[in-house]
């Protein structure tokens, strides 16, 4: 069976997938047996006349095997037959509890030993050189980077994509800063989580995402039997989450990996902390050398979608297109071909595409050699409400006064990322995509968002890596949320999103022993922000924006100091932002010479 490659830039933007080599032949519901006795079932992709001992892509995904079955070159459920078609076995597994699989599904629960025990029952099989190596985004990504931390001996290479919620503290990408992102998570449970063969429903997820209590949401809208209602009440750092898999600093993973995000996915921060992490915490010289990544300017999943001239979400970012699968292709000839390349892979350890300047750069490290972090202060005379305020950004420390705001966990600020939903889109309005760019200018007029804008820029300025800000804070509740974010404000008004973050009181000196405010209390409190890679072009503004939530992204905190997934009872809060000497707001920017 062949496949006939599209154009570059046509159709959906999908990169175009090589000629093929082979002719694939496709054998199916092979039964893979687990430790525990359980069956888990795989196709099996082989390259007809390509040699008796095969490299092999292994693929386990809960999302079903079978439309991979499809020779389709416009989709990427053509992947099976492309890489076969190029030479490679390609094994494609449904994970535990997922479709034709047998047991009990609970995400990311068993990833790491029933991916463990795949690998040398591949590396087994008479078609099979061996060599394995892994592919796959999303929770296709995260199982990736579980399962390296076992170390099967047949894992030669693994390509994770999106795979930032495999740490500890990212909680599967359903937690972050000990925030629940329900835009996404929600929508995930109820479409892709069941435990049986139900289908998903038809249902207004947003309006089931604002009713209380939260913990509730997957009954109103009578979805199937998920994890939901656990994943969502559990705080981040109770006992419960022990027992998965995550990596974190005591991981040991000895693997070549070359991560793959983009800057508008939820876990580009992440992603860039895992790419370190396996730098630093291989067993193996060989394996901290070849750590590789590449970051594009799409949204989740959507690096080898890129076209041009390419828009993520309403901004448009210019030519971003280029040869992901010989990227690929190569990076696993390097690794898995029985004849083997003993020398490290040739290739920029980071690469990634510079938004404003819309071109692709290369750089040896993360963060990237040069950058220094920039303090860019918040500043006003009291008055920094709405983007018509006097809310000023600049590297000079403020000395001004402090602004206040109310927080309504039952008026929450929408969030910036094109979440705003019409009434009666039902669940495909909830989250078009996880994060996208946005004009921002009307979210910018609500009365609880500060916003905080720079002079117009002589020079331009880039501004790539990870981003952090570090608010002095207090309330007239013992518990809020604080949001913050970055954008880019163009001379015609214009004012795109970068990155937002968030961040907890109670979490404020850690998730192990979470500690109410005293209201009216001063409290510093850092924002991790992700990271980013934009240049601000001259003429262009600097604008940060803070506000106390950002509704659907994150769940909301209702102010109570309770647990916000079971309660019902919501608390109004005056918020307030110090700026002074004393009290030197800001965002630390990663500023690239």
């Amino acid at each position: 069976m062949t496949i006939t490659p599209n154009k570059m830039g046509e159709g959906n933007g999908l990169v175009p997938f090589p000629e093929p080599l082979f002719e694939v032949d496709l054998e199916k519901d092979v039964r893979v047996a687990m430790r525990d006795g359980v069956g888990l079932y795989a196709d099996i992709y082989r390259p007809r006349e390509a040699g008796e001992r095969l490299p092999t892509i292994l693929i386990r995904t809960q999302y079903d095997k079978a439309p991979y079955r499809v020779p389709a070159s416009e989709t990427k459920s053509g992947l099976a037959y492309m890489f076969a078609g190029q030479g490679f076995a390609v094994v494609v597994q449904d994970i535990r509890g997922r479709f034709r699989s047998e047991g009990t599904f609970h995400p990311a629960e068993s990833d790491a030993d029933d991916g463990y025990d795949t690998v040398p029952w591949v590396a087994s099989q008479p078609w099979s050189n061996g060599k394995v190596g892994g592919y796959g985004c999303s929770a296709l990504g995260i199982n990736q980077v579980m399962m390296s931390q076992r170390r099967p001996a047949a894992l030669k290479a693994i390509l994770p994509q999106g795979p930032g919620g495999a740490l500890r503290w990212r909680k599967f990408s359903v937690l972050v800063s000990g925030v629940p992102e329900i835009g996404w998570a929600f929508q995930w449970f109820v479409q892709n989580a069941n435990k049986g063969s139900q289908p998903a429903p038809d249902a207004d997820l947003y309006e089931a995402l604002k009713a209380l209590p939260l913990a509730d949401a997957a009954d109103r809208v009578g979805s199937p039997c998920t994890d939901w209602r656990d994943w969502i009440t559990h705080e981040t750092g109770d006992p419960w989450w022990d027992k998965f898999p995550f990596f974190d600093d005591s991981s040991r993973p000895d693997v070549p990996a070359l991560f793959i995000n983009s800057w508008y996915d939820t876990d580009v921060g992440e992603t860039a902390k895992l790419f370190n992490m396996f730098k630093k915490q291989s067993t193996s010289e060989k394996s901290r050398r070849n750590q590789f990544l590449i970051i594009s300017p799409t949204a989740h999943c959507q690096s080898e979608q890129g076209c041009t001239p390419h828009t993520v979400g309403e901004r448009e970012v210019g030519d971003i297109r280029r040869d992901y699968w010989s990227i690929y292709l190569s990076w696993f000839d390097q690794w898995l071909r029985a004849e083997g390349h003993n020398g490290d892979y040739k290739m920029p350890h980071v690469q990634y595409y510079l938004m404003g300047a819309n071109r692709w750069k290369s750089a040896d490290s993360w963060p990237l050699p040069g950058t220094r972090f920039v303090p860019y202060y918040l500043a006003s005379r009291g008055n920094a409400n709405t983007s018509n305020g006097d809310g000023k950004l600049s590297t000079t420390m403020a000395s001004g006064h402090a602004d206040s705001y109310r927080y309504d966990p039952l008026d929450p600020a929408p969030s910036p990322e094109n979440f705003q939903v019409p009434p009666g889109q039902g669940r495909r309005a909830v989250l078009r995509s996880p994060g996208n760019a946005a004009d921002q200018r009307q979210v910018d007029l609500r009365q609880d968002r500060l916003v905080f804008t720079s002079d117009p820029l002589c020079l331009g300025l880039e501004v790539t890596g990870p981003l952090k800000a570090v608010l002095y804070v207090s309330s007239s509740a013992s518990d809020t949320d604080f949001v913050v974010q970055l954008s880019d404000l163009y001379p015609d008004g214009r004012v795109y999103n970068l990155r937002t973050g968030i961040a907890r009181a109670r979490y404020r000196e850690g998730y192990k022993g979470p500690k109410l405010m005293t209201p009216g209390e001063i409290y510093p409190i850092e924002v991790d922000m992700q990271a980013t890679g934009n240049w601000f072009v001259p003429g262009h503004r600097i604008r940060v924006q803070v506000s106390s939530s950002s509704f659907p992204h994150f769940g909301r905190n209702l102010n109570t100091g309770g647990n916000n997934a079971t309660e019902t009872t919501t608390v109004v809060a005056k918020n307030t932002i110090y700026h002074d000497r004393d009290h030197p707001s800001h965002i630390l920017l990663p500023v690239v010479q």
